[in-house]
């Protein structure tokens, strides 16, 4: 079948548009009643059309009706009458699509009952559907045509063992587009697919495992579209888009340390690293940025087939998805990124990243090494931050060839709080062993963020050499290097301190304004 990759909610919800808020909330607030003839009379006292017929008794379903999960675990009490489900407040599916058609009878709504396969709570990637259906849903006509809803589904959802059930209206499900409904539910009867050209059962298995959620929170785009992925050279990637700022977090049979996120344009690339061969299921969450709700939804599931493992690349224990800017640090206040990409190659060990500020921010960062032994104090000066105007720009030189992780924290200006927030992380790649570069130059407390540093940028000079030095150091009259003699610097005209000093055999060089009591930049 076709993928679908986008699409239109249908416009027969515009007559909700011009209604009154109060009559949209009206049929929630119905109690129950003791009669299916009475609670439909309560439930439409304010509904004219069929339309609001049909939606009003679905909105009183969804908000009323507990899925029974005693229920759907003993075969005597499964099959319950509409009122039956009336009665107890409790059904399961077949409950809810016997209730639903009961309501429109009496309405005098065309109604029928579907029953099939579905992809739920207890879908198992990979499995083969046969014999008897087992989920039940419902169709009904208006306007000319048929249209697809599942009360269970959109009245909330049950924990992995069904031993909990969980109210969360989810409005997809109702009047869903068959080309989407079809992704979860399989008619036995394949007239009530709606769609054309009709699929088979086994393309329906081999379909993307996706929730309502997915589609809920207006992701439109998934690839692969099927279920079971192969690895390639030890990889998986996975690509999905939408219409709204998503984040997203994975879990791959209980572990979150076997994957890269990174973010796109209202989407994300998903690069799955199995730790072994063998077969994995491969969990993915997701919420919208700008919402109340602090819980990701699970939106999708694949199998991952992993033939081999890439020995090349061993995921760092301290990387923190997603990685890389984005959207997202774009709206924390840094834009137009040297490197848009997470991953970068240094074949020589050295590297400069350099951001553009949408905000007054200050920074810190941390470089690691899950393959050195370097203390943190002595990794923090393989990084050399320089920030000016509206820039900051991060210069690194690596201890030796490996896989790094780089990490960037801010916090606004403004702030009085002296905690820095996650902001951006990068892995950095240097395969070559010949490298050893050594550390920047120690800075003090006086080095502002209006200070820069252009020589020498080793912190290790060479003993009795004649060094050159270059800095920017704002607010100052006079600076001179400190070390067995003193060697004053001249200010140029376009704003540098500049000189020469001679290392002699002197442990320590220091820069400082040149005064009696100097402070050390």
């Amino acid at each position: 079948p076709k993928t679908v990759h986008s699409f239109h909610w249908p416009t027969i919800f515009m007559p909700f548009t011009a209604r009154k808020i109060a009559d949209m909330f009206y049929p929630q607030q119905v109690l129950p009643k003791a009669s299916i003839p009475a609670l439909v009379k309560e439930v439409l006292l304010y509904s004219q059309t069929d339309l609001e017929k049909i939606r009003a008794i679905w909105i009183w379903i969804c908000h009323h009706i507990e899925y029974d999960v005693k229920g759907y675990h003993s075969k005597d009490l499964k099959g319950k009458t509409p009122e039956e489900a009336l009665m107890t407040g409790k059904a399961v599916c077949s409950g809810y699509s016997g209730l639903f058609c009961e309501m429109c009878s009496i309405a005098g709504i065309k109604c029928t009952a579907i029953g099939g396969y579905s992809k739920g709570y207890n879908y198992e990637i990979g499995k083969t559907f046969k014999g008897d259906p087992d989920h039940d849903w419902n169709a009904v006509y208006l306007e000319g045509k048929w249209h697809l809803l599942d009360t269970t589904w959109g009245a909330g959802h049950v924990n992995e063992n069904c031993s909990k059930f969980t109210f969360k209206y989810v409005e997809f499900y109702f009047f869903t587009h068959p080309t989407l409904f079809i992704n979860n539910h399989f008619p036995m009867d394949e007239n009530w697919q709606l769609i054309s050209p009709r699929i088979s059962i086994k393309a329906f298995e081999n379909m993307v495992f996706r929730t309502g959620e997915f589609f809920n929170i207006g992701l439109t785009y998934i690839h692969p579209d099927v279920q079971v992925v192969n690895t390639v050279n030890g990889r998986a990637i996975i690509n999905m888009g939408g219409n709204s700022p998503t984040l997203f977090m994975y879990n791959l049979d209980g572990r979150k340390d076997c994957a890269l996120i990174n973010l796109t344009t209202y989407g994300m690339k998903l690069e799955v690293l199995p730790p072994k061969v063998g077969e994995y299921k491969l969990k993915i969450y997701a919420k919208l940025l700008n919402t109340d709700e602090k819980m990701y939804s699970f939106i999708c599931a694949y199998m991952i087939k992993c033939n081999e493992v890439d020995d090349s690349f061993k995921m760092p224990k301290a990387v923190h998805n997603p990685l890389g800017p984005s959207w997202y640090t774009e709206i924390k206040g840094i834009i137009e990124p040297s490197h848009p990409e997470p991953l970068i190659y240094c074949s020589d060990g050295q590297c400069s990243i350099k951001f553009f500020l949408d905000k007054e921010l200050s920074f810190t960062s941390k470089l690691t090494c899950d393959e050195l032994d370097i203390p943190d104090d002595v990794m923090r000066n393989h990084v050399f931050k320089t920030q000016k105007d509206n820039s900051v720009e991060f210069k690194i030189q690596l201890p030796s060839s490996g896989l790094y992780v780089f990490t960037i924290f801010s916090k606004e200006k403004s702030s009085r709080s002296s905690t820095f927030s996650h902001l951006c992380e990068y892995l950095i790649s240097c395969t070559n062993e010949d490298v050893h570069l050594a550390t920047f130059p120690k800075v003090y407390t006086s080095w502002t963020e209006e200070c820069e540093l252009f020589e020498p940028l080793s912190g290790i000079l060479p003993p009795n050499t004649v060094v050159a030095f270059k800095f920017k150091i704002p607010h100052v009259k006079k600076v001179q290097v400190y070390g067995k003699e003193g060697c004053p610097l001249t200010l140029s005209s376009d704003g540098y301190w500049e000189g020469t000093c001679n290392t002699l055999d002197a442990k320590n060089l220091n820069i400082g304004p040149q005064s009696d009591q100097h402070d050390q930049y």
